[in-house]
């Protein structure tokens, strides 16, 4: 049985992946993974926290989207992180585990707000931020006294105990980049948002000498590789931002992070970024519309009359954005679709991530529409944003999808991604700076090109070699991105 030798067990830490028949979800970037000869894009972060927290247990860390759920492996407890798009995959690992007498705790965002659902699958359930309730749960199983729901009494832990990631776990070589957390927590509350329900409304960070401890040991571990900081908003506290920024300019790292478009307007902070490293920034734009904007209470942080003065200063310092839109809010109608479109062109927004309004359990966007009766099914892995799930107020859900994936298509043309990214890198962002003639005849760029103008494509080779080959150098990793991008568009429709 599970657990018989009370010392020590055997632990497996398990990242779900989607299911084939789901089709590809726009962060799978399967097309710059491929040709980068990776699996994936970046670990899951909270796996390696609880395995650094794993003391005196052997402990293994499993990503469904890297490597095959060995099932019948003898193992005492599997813990799984589960997210609402990738429940129902978790739920029928976790169903899997249990047949075979082993011990399941399941954690994340979508348990914590339906822990009652989740327990149908799992001998327990972690409610909110594990970090202080591991070792209990750990130890608990072994003396067989499991609790079915354990939520610490300090709801929000201290993030300056939290341990540095064991990475020594990782399989470096399979993802395309890293990922490291600074803080957690948001004073917004956003109406189809989570982080505030699960991290608190008050900001909470780690020291800044572990976090860079941390990108010492990543640098180490791959130097190459870009790190994405996963904060939900990087820049949301100016003295510690500014502060991270300096000790970071020492590194020599590039990275990307995510901030709210009102933190870009100091100017103490922007003037720090680029040096800092940082070369992408994800931005909640949400919508052209304002009173979609004040009906999602963003409104007053976003401003649709400021947008473009701030995009304009952001890529001014040598930095591109990256926008995340919401369409089908209650004030939307059909015209959202051509004007978000034509905003994008417009300011010349690198990539853009559009979304169909979902509404997570736990939100307070699920609990309006709930109560109005809008809500269409609880088919939890169609809430990614690609699909809608509710009874939109000025469109069917059919226009709503349809609409969707009018902008992507004209966002992600090979024309559109040409005349916005060239305008990018002749302001020199995104763009490789060429020392030489050398550097610019690199081995990696041509074999980049060479993977990827062999093919009937012509469209796409004319498009590769314009933006790596011309006087205004685009970098690789921005060209594999805008295939990447482009590719999820016009070559997955039919399995979304």
């Amino acid at each position: 049985s599970p657990c018989e030798n009370f010392l020590n067990m055997k632990i497996k830490l398990i990242a779900p992946a989607r299911k084939p028949e789901w089709g590809e979800d726009f962060w799978d970037i399967s097309t710059a993974v491929k040709l980068r000869g990776k699996k994936t894009g970046g670990p899951y972060l909270s796996l390696f926290i609880l395995a650094a927290l794993t003391l005196d247990d052997e402990c293994r860390i499993v990503d469904e989207r890297i490597e095959e759920i060995d099932f019948n492996e003898k193992v005492d407890l599997v813990g799984i992180t589960v997210v609402t798009s990738l429940s129902q995959r978790a739920y029928e690992i976790a169903d899997e585990f249990k047949k075979r007498g082993v011990i399941v705790v399941l954690g994340g965002i979508h348990v914590s707000m339906l822990p009652e659902e989740a327990i149908q699958h799992s001998d327990s359930v972690i409610i909110g931020e594990s970090e202080e309730l591991w070792l209990q749960v750990l130890s608990d199983a072994k003396t067989k006294k499991l609790q079915k729901f354990y939520i610490s009494t300090n709801k929000y832990p201290d993030l300056k105990n939290s341990p540095i990631p064991k990475w020594e776990l990782l399989k470096a070589g399979d993802y395309s980049y890293f990922t490291i957390q600074t803080g957690r927590g948001c004073p917004y509350d956003c109406e189809f948002c989570l982080v505030k329900a699960f991290n608190g409304r008050t900001y909470r960070h780690r020291t800044i000498d572990k976090v860079i401890k941390e990108l010492e040991l990543l640098k180490k571990i791959d130097s190459s590789k870009l790190i994405f900081f996963v904060d939900d908003n990087l820049l949301a506290v100016p003295s510690y931002a500014k502060e991270l920024l300096k000790a970071l300019s020492s590194l020599k790292i590039r990275w990307w992070c995510q901030a709210s478009i009102n933190n870009l307007q100091n100017e103490d902070i922007l003037g720090l970024l680029y040096d800092a490293g940082c070369r992408m920034i994800f931005i909640g734009i949400e919508s052209v519309s304002q009173g979609s904007l004040n009906l999602l209470n963003k409104g007053h942080i976003n401003k649709v009359d400021q947008y473009k003065e701030i995009i304009n200063r952001v890529h001014s310092k040598g930095i591109a954005i990256f926008g995340s839109f919401v369409l089908g809010n209650d004030t939307d109608t059909k015209n959202i679709f051509e004007e978000t479109s034509r905003f994008i062109a417009n300011t010349n927004i690198a990539y853009s991530m559009i979304n169909i309004l979902t509404p997570p359990p736990g939100t307070k966007l699920f609990e309006r529409l709930n109560k109005e009766d809008r809500i269409l099914h609880r088919d939890w892995w169609r809430y990614n944003t690609d699909s809608a799930c509710f009874m939109p107020s000025l469109m069917t859900n059919e226009e709503l999808e349809n609409g969707r994936e009018l902008v992507l298509r004209e966002i992600y043309s090979y024309e559109a991604l040409y005349k916005r990214l060239s305008k990018l890198w002749g302001m020199g962002v995104l763009a490789k700076n060429r020392r030489s003639v050398f550097q610019f005849f690199s081995l990696g760029r041509i074999i980049f090109t060479i993977k990827c103008i062999f093919t009937k494509d012509i469209a796409r080779s004319l498009f590769v070699i314009k933006s790596l080959w011309v006087s205004k150098i685009g970098s690789v990793a921005s060209v594999s991105l805008a295939l990447s991008f482009h590719d999820y568009v016009y070559k997955n429709k039919k399995k979304r």
